[in-house]
This record gives C-alpha cells, sequence and structure tokens, in this order.
C-alpha cells in the first residue's frame, strides 16, 4: 500500500509539474504513510482482512442455493 501511495504521489506531481505540487505530493505520502504505520501498529492483520475483502465481488445475485441457476420462462407462459 505504500507503494501504491507513492505511485499516487508521484503521478501527482509530474502531472501538474510545479513545485507547490511536489510539495503537496510529499506532504500527502508522509501522511498516508503516517496513517498506515498507526493502522499496522493497530491491528496487524488489517493487510490479510483487506486483501481478503479485495477478493470478495461486488456484488452477489439472490440464489435458492449453490448450484441454483437462474430459469428461463417458456416462451408462451403468457
Amino acid at each position: 500500500m505504500v507503494i501504491m501511495a507513492g505511485l499516487g504521489a508521484a503521478m501527482m506531481a509530474v502531472s501538474v509539474m510545479t513545485f507547490l505540487s511536489f510539495l503537496v505530493a510529499i506532504a500527502g505520502f508522509w501522511t498516508i504513510v503516517a496513517v498506515l504505520a498507526k493502522i499496522g501498529k493497530a491491528d496487524p492483520m488489517m493487510r490479510k482482512v483487506y486483501s481478503r475483502h479485495l477478493q470478495y465481488k461486488d456484488f452477489y445475485p439472490a440464489k435458492s442455493g449453490v448450484t441454483a441457476f437462474g430459469k428461463t420462462p417458456r416462451r408462451g407462459w403468457r
């Protein structure tokens, strides 16, 4: 996550290319690193919880069972 924070800060700094953007990117990067360090000290298992969270789907459709398939209506259902 620190690498992604560094990559995001670098992209922000390089895309604007002003001295102020570099200062904001550096300050933002170190703020994110401090927050991640605090989270890591508070809950060492947070990395595993977060990585498991990423594996879940955004939406699970309602089904009656694990092997249930959607039934298509007959052509003359009316």
